[in-house]
């Protein structure tokens, strides 16, 4: 009779063991699930954030150099129209000193 009592306990006991062991790993697991999804998330928004500040920048960067662009082909006109009004100039009096000089 003691030996069957002694193995009732013993069996009680390994199954209490398993099921608190046990129970310790879901709790174990659960956490590392929810760490291992925390984690993504602040990845995901990192992630996120980075991309966005890449959008930001390149549209910047589009924006100051097609405003150099207009600004460059702005004082490019200018230019050529300058050049043409003196070489013009420069053309009209010598045209008006050689009619002088005909006559």
């Amino acid at each position: 009779k003691e030996y069957v009592e002694y193995m009732a306990a013993r069996k009680i006991q390994t199954k209490w063991r398993f099921f608190a062991c046990r129970q310790d790993y879901v709790y174990f697991m659960a956490a590392r699930k929810i760490q291992a999804n925390w984690r993504a998330a602040v990845c995901r928004d990192l992630y996120l954030h980075q991309i966005a500040a890449k959008i930001i920048q390149t549209k910047w960067r589009s924006y100051v150099c097609r405003k150099e662009y207009v600004e460059y082909m702005a004082a490019r006109k200018i230019q050529t129209k300058w050049r043409f009004f003196a070489c013009r100039q420069d053309y009209v009096y010598f045209m008006a000193a050689r009619k002088i000089q005909a006559n």
